[in-house]
C-alpha cells in the first residue's frame, strides 16, 4: 500500500519525520489554513485489523477535544485509499529521549520545569476521561524555547487490543520500562499508571538511567512488579532529599500510594523548585502528601493554639476557598454568540477574537454548496448567552468533494457512462450526436477533458458519431417495374428496399409482383442510404390477349431489315416482336398485349427507324 501524496483534499504528504511501532509520521501542510502540520499515518499491518482501526478513530476523535498547551492537537482524522491517519500540530524540536542521550542527566531545576509541564498537560486529559498509557520520553517533545509537549495521546490505547500484554511483540516492547505494575501484571490501567511512568521518566533525567533493567521486556515488568528502585540520591546526591520523595511516591507499587492526581504531583514540584531560593534547605522541605524529615539542623519552638481556634482559622480558610471558586466559576462576564455560519473562518475567529471569545475546531466536512474554508455549523448557535471562558466550536466545510474527469474519447457510449459514473460524474442528457469518421456509437469527444479536476457530480458533455455524413441522391421512379427490377434500381442509386407490402388496389389492371406504390416519390432528394417502402400488386392482373399487324413490307433493295414491334399496354411498354428479314418480304405477326385493345398501343419500328404508331387491330 502506497502513500497517497493528498489526504482528504488538504494535506500534502512531505517528508518522513519517523517512525514506531504502529504508524509512521510525516512532515505535511495543511492547504486550508495554510500551516505546518504533522501526519501520523498506520502501518498497513494495523489498517488491516478492524478493531485496531475502530479504536485508533474512536481514541484520536476523544483526544481532539482536547485543547492544552501542552498537549499536541489533534486536528484531524480520516481514511484514504486504505490509509488511516491523523493530523496534528506539527512542533519543532526534539524529543526527550534524543535530549537524554545527549546530555546524560538534566539539573534538577530543568527536569522539575519539564516534568511540571508533563504534569500539567495529564492533568488536562484525566479531567477530560483520556488515560494517556505510554508515557515515556519519546512521547515527550522538547521546543528550543523550553515547552514541553505530549504527544500520542490515545494512540497506545488504540492499540491495547493487540499489545495487552509484553507476551506481543511491537510498542509494549518500547515501553516496558515505563511499565506500572498493574499493567505488568495485565490490569486495566488507570490515571496512576500514567503518573507512575512519569515518575520513572523524572528517575531517568535526574540520575542517567532507568530505575530497571533487566535481560529481556518480562524481566524488567517482573522487576516493576517486585523489587523497590535504588533511591536517587545513591546515585548521584547533589538531588534534593525533597525531590527524591517525589520520584518515589509516584512511583509506588500500590497505586493507592502515589499522587492521586497530576495536579497534586505538580504542586509538589512546584514547591521542590521554590525551595531552591528559599533559606530552608532541602531535608526541611515539608510537601503535600510526604512525611517532613525527622531530623532538622536546630530544634523550634512551637507555638500551640487552642483547638477551637485552629478550628475557627480553618473554617475561615475554607469559607474564603469557596467564595473565590463561587467567583471565579460564576461571576464570569457572560456575551452573546454572534452569527458565524457562511463566514470564512479568518473573519469568524476575527469576530471572536473581538468579541474576546476562544475558538476550537470541531468537524471539518465536504460541502457541495459552501466553499473551502467557510464555516458550516456551530456550538453553541447564534444569540446564545455564554461566559467568555466557554470556547466556541466551529465546523468548517472543506468544500466540495474534487474528481478526475475520466478519459473516455473511443469508448462505446455505454462503455464512456459506465467510468463517468464509476468516478462519480454524470452524463449530461441529451447526449449530443454528429458525422465522423468514426463508427457510428463512439465517443468522439468530451468536455470537460479528461485529467480535468471538477465536483463529483458535474455533468459531463458526451459527443457520440453518426458515421459519416450521408450524400444527397435522387429517388428513382420504380412504378410499373417487376419487384426485382425496382430493387436494384434503388441499389444503384444508393438508396436501400424498405418494406414490401402487397396492395389491394389495380389487382385486375396490373400483374402480380409488379410495383404500383413507392413511399417516397419519384425525383425526391434523400439522404444516402434512405430505405423506400415499395407496394406490389396481388394479381393477377390483365388478362393476355392477341392481335396482328398487317401489311409490313420490306424494302427490295436487295438488303436484310431489322424489324422490332413495341407494345405499351396495362402491365407497361415490353417488346413483342424483334426479327430480321429479307427485300421485297411482307410480314403480318401476331402480338401480345393486356388490358383494353383501345388503350394499348403499337410501335413499329424498321432498322431502328419508328414506321407506325397506332391502336392494335384484331386479326
Amino acid at each position: 500500500m502506497s502513500t497517497p501524496n493528498l489526504l482528504g483534499n488538504r494535506y500534502e504528504v512531505r517528508e518522513k519525520l519517523g517512525s514506531g511501532g504502529m504508524a509512521v509520521v510525516y512532515q505535511g501542510h495543511d492547504r486550508l489554513l495554510e500551516r505546518p502540520v504533522a501526519i501520523k499515518i498506520l502501518q498497513e499491518n494495523y489498517a488491516a485489523d478492524e478493531a485496531t482501526v475502530r479504536r485508533f478513530h474512536q481514541e484520536a476523535q476523544a483526544v481532539a477535544r482536547l485543547s492544552h498547551p501542552n498537549i499536541v492537537a489533534i486536528y484531524d482524522v480520516g481514511e484514504e485509499q486504505g490509509c488511516h491517519y491523523l493530523v496534528m500540530e506539527y512542533v519543532s524540536g526534539r524529543n526527550l529521549k534524543e535530549l537524554l542521550k545527549e546530555k546524560g542527566t538534566f539539573p534538577p531545576d530543568e527536569a522539575i520545569q519539564i516534568t511540571r509541564q508533563i504534569c500539567d498537560a495529564l492533568q488536562h486529559a484525566h479531567e477530560n476521561g483520556v488515560v494517556h498509557r505510554d508515557i515515556k520520553p519519546h512521547n515527550v517533545l522538547v521546543t528550543s524555547g523550553g515547552r514541553v509537549k505530549v504527544t500520542d495521546f490515545g494512540l497506545a490505547r488504540a492499540a491495547a487490543s493487540a499489545e495487552a500484554t509484553i507476551t506481543y511483540p511491537g510498542t509494549m516492547l518500547g515501553s516496558v520500562h515505563y511499565l506500572s505494575p498493574e499493567q505488568a501484571r495485565g490490569q486495566l490501567a488507570g490515571k496512576e499508571a500514567d503518573i507512575y511512568a512519569l515518575g520513572v521518566v523524572l528517575y531517568e533525567m535526574l540520575t542517567g538511567g532507568l530505575p530497571f533493567q533487566g535481560d529481556s521486556p518480562v524481566s524488567v515488568a517482573i522487576k516493576h512488579v517486585q523489587e523497590n528502585p535504588v533511591p536517587p540520591r545513591q546515585i548521584r546526591p547533589e538531588i534534593p532529599a525533597a525531590l527524591e520523595k517525589v520520584v518515589l511516591k509516584a512511583m509506588q507499587k500500590d497505586p493507592g500510594q502515589r499522587y492521586q492526581t497530576a495536579a497534586a504531583m505538580g504542586a509538589d514540584l512546584v514547591r521542590v523548585l521554590n525551595a531552591f531560593a528559599g533559606p530552608e534547605s532541602d531535608d526541611t522541605q515539608v510537601l503535600t502528601g510526604l512525611v517532613a524529615e525527622e531530623e532538622e539542623e536546630m530544634p523550634r519552638r512551637r507555638l500551640r493554639l487552642p483547638v477551637w481556634v485552629v478550628a475557627l482559622v480553618l473554617i475561615g480558610v475554607a469559607l474564603y476557598g469557596l467564595y473565590l471558586g463561587w467567583q471565579a466559576y460564576w461571576v464570569v462576564a457572560e456575551v452573546q454568540v454572534p452569527p458565524l455560519v457562511q463566514l470564512p473562518l479568518s473573519e469568524a475567529e476575527k469576530v471572536l477574537g473581538q468579541m474576546g471569545l476562544k475558538w476550537q475546531m470541531g468537524s471539518q466536512r465536504y460541502d457541495a454548496s459552501v466553499p473551502e474554508g467557510y464555516v458550516i455549523g456551530q456550538d453553541p448557535p447564534p444569540n446564545s448567552q455564554v461566559k467568555l471562558t466557554r470556547p466556541i466550536v466551529l465546523d468548517v466545510s472543506l468544500g466540495p468533494r474534487m474528481t478526475t474527469v475520466p478519459p473516455v474519447e473511443g469508448e462505446t457510449e455505454r462503455a464512456a457512462r459506465l467510468k463517468i459514473e464509476q468516478a462519480n460524474l454524470q452524463v449530461a442528457s441529451p447526449v449530443r450526436k454528429e458525422y465522423s469518421q468514426a463508427q457510428p456509437g463512439i465517443v468522439v469527444r468530451q468536455e470537460p477533458q479528461a485529467g480535468s479536476q471538477v465536483k463529483e457530480g458535474t455533468n459531463v458533455v458526451l459527443v457520440v458519431s453518426q458515421g459519416q455524413e450521408p450524400k444527397p441522391v435522387i429517388v428513382p421512379a420504380v412504378v410499373g417495374m417487376k419487384l426485382e427490377e425496382a430493387e436494384k434500381a434503388l441499389t444503384a442509386a444508393g438508396l436501400s428496399l424498405g418494406v414490401v407490402r402487397e396492395e389491394d388496389q389495380d389487382n385486375y389492371q396490373v400483374l402480380r409482383g409488379y410495383v404500383v406504390a413507392q413511399s417516397v416519390a419519384a425525383n425526391t432528394a434523400v439522404d444516402e442510404g434512405t430505405s423506400v417502402d415499395l407496394g406490389i400488386s396481388r394479381g393477377p392482373g390483365p388478362q393476355a390477349q392477341t392481335g396482328s399487324v398487317f401489311g409490313i413490307i420490306m424494302p427490295d433493295d436487295g438488303q436484310q431489315h431489322q424489324v422490332r414491334i413495341v407494345v405499351r399496354d396495362a402491365i407497361g411498354e415490353h417488346t413483342e416482336y424483334d426479327q430480321t428479314h429479307g427485300p421485297g418480304e411482307s410480314i403480318n405477326p401476331t402480338i401480345t398485349y393486356y388490358g383494353e385493345a383501345s388503350q394499348a398501343v403499337v410501335e413499329v419500328y424498321m432498322d431502328g427507324k419508328l414506321l407506325h404508331s397506332g391502336p392494335i387491330g384484331t386479326p
